[in-house]
Order: structure tokens, then C-alpha cells, then sequence
């Protein structure tokens, strides 16, 4: 049914109402910005790469054309942006810095937040690349084997495949903690 309601939306955007865009926004901000957040940790950068996935997206709608799976495709340009973002990034913050800074501001709600996040990162990160990135997507993003394979352009059964190991890779490292 979502696939039909985008498909219109799609169609009403080309047609010059863009307003039928703020639909698209409405929908899936939260998730695109969550994913974005995840990635960058800082609310003021994923904000603006969140803004700019929109924005490309509405570009490419009134020149390019159709969109198969909106969802996927929304997901595959915030992840480039991400990449970009990473690729161009001049001045890094030591941690100590970026602490002092972010930490006045903080409650202890979003602290505790933060804490949970970068918890949850550190076990993450110690997978493989290919590994931690279908992880994300599928748990984290609730995202289909289908839509992952459409966005990172790999065949759906490989998916599949590294999302599994990726679980049991991540089970022998928390069951190797608990043991020490």
C-alpha cells in the first residue's frame, strides 16, 4: 500500500505540486534523521545532512524521474552524504574537546542516551564494515533484505547472508565480555 501511496506522491511532485513533497518529509524524517545521527553523533550536522538528503531527493524527483522503492532510495543518498561527509572532514575534535563542549549543555536523560548509543557503537564497531553496515540498515533502520540490497547495490541473498554472520559475529564478541 506505502508503495502506491509514493508512486503518487512521486507523480503529484513531477506534475509541479511540490507541496505533495512535505508528505515524503513528514513520513520519514525521523528515520533518516535517526539513521544520520547514529553515524555522526552531532544533532546540528545530522540536521543539515538530513535537510540535504530531502533536498536531493525533491531535486532529482523534478529532473530525473521515477523512484522504484522511495524508502531505499532515501536511505542510499543519506548514506552518501554520510561517506561525503567523512570524506571531507578537515578539523577533527580530540574527544576530551568535544566533551567539554557538548556536556554543559547535555541532561542527564540525553547523557544517558549518548551513553546507550555509544555502547551500542563500540560493540558494533567491532565488526567487520560490511558486516556493521546491513546490521544497522536492517535492526536499527527496520529495513527489508530487499530494500538493503537496493541500496547498497549487492544481491538480496547476500544480504541476507552477511546480516546473519554479522548477528553471530556480534554474539561471539558480547559472549567473549561477558566471559572476561
Amino acid at each position: 500500500m506505502l508503495r502506491i501511496t509514493e508512486k503518487i506522491l512521486i507523480h503529484q511532485v513531477k506534475s509541479g505540486r511540490e507541496f505533495a513533497f512535505t508528505k515524503f518529509y513528514d513520513l520519514y524524517r525521523d528515520k533518516i534523521y535517526r539513521f544520520i545521527y547514529f553515524k555522526v553523533s552531532d544533532e546540528e550536522k545530522a540536521n543539515d545532512l538530513t535537510n540535504e538528503t530531502f533536498l536531493k531527493i525533491f531535486n532529482y524527483l523534478k529532473e530525473e524521474g521515477e523512484i522504484e522503492n522511495f524508502q531505499a532510495f532515501l536511505f542510499k543518498i543519506a548514506r552518501n552524504l554520510i561517506i561525503d561527509f567523512y570524506r571531507t572532514r578537515q578539523n577533527d575534535l580530540s574527544l576530551d574537546e568535544a566533551i567539554e563542549i557538548a556536556a554543559p549543555q547535555e541532561t542527564e536523560k540525553q547523557l544517558d542516551q549518548k551513553m546507550a548509543i555509544d555502547n551500542i557503537k563500540k560493540y558494533l564497531s567491532l565488526l567487520k564494515p560490511e558486516y556493521r553496515e546491513v546490521v544497522e540498515f536492517h535492526f536499527f533502520q527496520g529495513l527489508s533484505f530487499k530494500e538493503i540490497s537496493e541500496i547498497i547495490g549487492e544481491k538480496e541473498s547476500n544480504v541476507r547472508q552477511r546480516v546473519h554472520r554479522g548477528l553471530d559475529k556480534l554474539k561471539e564478541i558480547l559472549k567473549d565480555k561477558e566471559t572476561k
